[in-house]
């Protein structure tokens, strides 16, 4: 693709509701017709709609200006950076949080600066906080400029300056412009401030790019010309967000100290800022310790500080349990390649749906048709990619909880555009352990049934015996909220039918699907056949259906009759295809002892 000047970077998690008014902010800018220039969306791996809302802008957006989407599938702020960086096309990249709300010339000034400054690697904005909850500027805490720089509120004079690295001092992330040159020669991919929220006790990646260019010799300047607004609802002005922010920025800062520092320097340098940071805290304490309790500023200096001297520690801490977990994984064959794949599956729009039919083999439940839904990806010379090579890589990435999602969101959308031909069906959709640990999930199920006004009679969640068993509790929850409006369950690859009586007196489950592992050893093997009969016999016993996957042949075909299976699903019956794309098969005048009788061809090998 061609280059342009400058990028406009915008990392995102969830963030549907703040991106529209930064956009809108980036459709107004003035005095850029003297240079080009593009806007990048970087979805760091959300669970809400921020694909469709950049879809949206993106067919309205100005032509001469691309508004381009791109996925960062590794959570965290530093990767959904790097991810910008790979992607941009611009000399300068010029960084926006989906809260940040540039000025009319913000983009024109932050062009201006790095044009007529080649030494500079990266400069800051000057930045207000809008407190767009609040009712002035009263209502925020005392003294709260002492500590407005954690939220990135940057006033620091209306000329520019250059950060001495003597001083310690850099530009937050937030607002800041990146030579790309700088970033590519000097900056890690992956760096060691790495993060997944304030949870993970860390912060500060930002400052540790900097810290990288600065370290190989490039300026770093603050531009006030470039103006950015900070919108801070009143949840950031608390005392335990702001005391959580501070913790975090400090535990960070042993690691920053010692980026600036020779190796020969640090072990000397460790005990000597122990020591400085020891006797300021011991100040502060003897200067303001009375009002720890009730001044939320003075509780936050003092989490700063002693957080400061417990710093080294936690991040050792750290970086032993980060290796650790690392040895823990099982190796994956080209996971990052698989992660890269899934990324640009995303932001090209190539997952799709295939269904499966699930076949009733009694003529009593043929008035209703069953259908697994499929989930494939298409790679760029169009062959279709099975789920078993990228799975893996999606749930070790924490991926599964967005590929639900979409899954659910794209069947949802069919649904809704060819409701009345299908209401007669029932759709199996499956979901990972992911989603059914998700606090989240059942208000998002919720919420689409409403949306795309699907009747619930029509979905069936499926749910794997392993998961279910691992996750009884959240599994029975999801069961009790979504059986009262009608939808219907499968437990998926059932093989230990010893187990079953114990953990389905808690699960009211509809249908009970036996592993292929057991069906397709069917033909030849008498323990798979009393496995059968046994899971079978006890469905009957308490009324669920059940389904038998994997039929590959007429004789399973025949075996799973005699025993008296509802269901049948394989390529002995129908072959997977693309969603609404099949061939209409006739139920009742069918042979269920002539695979041929089928017609079918497979959509894919």
């Amino acid at each position: 693709m061609k280059g342009v000047d400058f990028t406009v970077a915008i990392p995102t998690y969830n963030g549907e509701d703040r991106l529209p008014e930064v956009l809108d902010r980036l459709k107004l800018q003035i005095n850029t017709e003297n240079f080009s220039w593009e806007v990048i969306v970087v979805d760091n791996n959300s669970t809400d709609t921020t694909a469709q809302v950049v879809a949206a802008y993106q067919a309205k957006w100005p032509k001469f200006i691309p508004l381009r989407y791109a996925f960062a599938p590794k959570q965290g702020a530093a990767f959904a950076r790097q991810r910008a960086v790979e992607k941009a096309r611009g000399e300068f990249i010029g960084f926006l949080d989906d809260d940040n709300l540039p000025d009319p010339e913000w983009v024109a000034q932050a062009y201006t600066f790095g044009k007529n400054n080649p030494q500079v690697g990266a400069f800051g904005s000057q930045i207000h906080g809008y407190f767009f909850e609040q009712n002035s500027e009263s209502e925020l805490p005392k003294r709260f400029k002492e500590i407005a720089c954690f939220l990135a509120i940057i006033e620091r004079g209306s000329k520019p300056h250059l950060y001495e690295p003597k001083k310690k001092m850099l530009p937050p992330g937030a607002g800041v412009v990146v030579r790309k040159q700088a970033w590519e020669e000097n900056v890690p991919k992956t760096l060691f401030l790495n993060h997944t929220g304030k949870k993970a006790g860390l912060a500060c990646e930002d400052l540790e790019v900097l810290i990288h260019i600065q370290q190989a010799g490039w300026q770093i300047w603050y531009n006030p010309a470039m103006v950015v607004y900070h919108r801070i609802p009143n949840s950031r002005l608390k005392r335990d967000y702001l005391l959580s922010l501070l913790r975090c920025s400090a535990l960070s800062r042993n690691h920053l100290r010692m980026m600036t520092l020779k190796s020969w320097q640090k072990p000397l340098a460790l005990p000597a800022y122990m020591a400085n940071d020891i006797r300021r805290l011991v100040l502060h304490l003897m200067k303001k310790g009375k009002s720890i309790q009730t001044d939320t500023v003075t509780a936050c200096q003092t989490e700063f500080l002693w957080n400061t001297i417990k710093s080294p520690f936690f991040l050792w801490a750290k970086q032993l349990e980060s290796q650790a977990k690392a040895r823990s994984y099982l190796p994956l064959a080209k996971s990052e390649d698989w992660l890269e794949t899934i990324a640009t599956t995303f932001e090209e729009q190539n997952f799709c749906l295939y269904t499966q039919s699930i076949f009733p083999i009694s003529k009593q439940n043929l008035n209703t048709k069953h259908s697994e839904i499929l989930l494939r990806m298409k790679n760029k010379k169009g062959q279709i990619i099975l789920p078993g090579k990228f799975i893996p890589t999606a749930e070790r990435y924490n991926l599964m909880r967005t590929i639900d999602r979409w899954v659910i969101r794209q069947l949802f959308t069919r649904l809704s555009q060819t409701a009345k031909s299908n209401s007669n069906c029932v759709y199996e959709i499956n979901l990972s352990a992911a989603s059914i640990n998700d606090e989240t999930f059942i208000y998002f199920l919720s919420q689409q049934f409403d949306l795309y006004e699907i009747s619930p009679e029509t979905i069936s969640l499926g749910i794997s015996e392993s998961i279910a068993i691992a996750n009884m509790k959240q599994v029975a929850k999801l069961i009790s909220v979504f059986k009262e409006i009608g939808c219907q369950f499968t437990l998926d690859h059932v093989g230990r039918a010893k187990l079953m009586p114990d953990y389905l007196k808690q699960l009211p489950i509809d249908y009970l699907k036996i592993d292929g592992k057991l069906v397709k050893g069917l033909s030849n093997n008498q323990k798979n056949i009393r496995e059968i009969e046994q899971i079978h016999n006890l469905g009957y016993t308490l009324g669920i259906k059940t389904i038998a996957e994997t039929v590959e042949n007429s004789k399973i075909m025949e075996n799973i009759k005699l025993i008296g299976v509802d269901y049948a699903q394989g390529y002995a019956i129908d072959y997977p295809q693309p969603l609404f794309a099949r061939k209409k098969i006739n139920m009742e005048n069918s042979n269920l002892n002539t695979v041929n009788s089928w017609n079918l061809q497979p959509a894919m090998t």
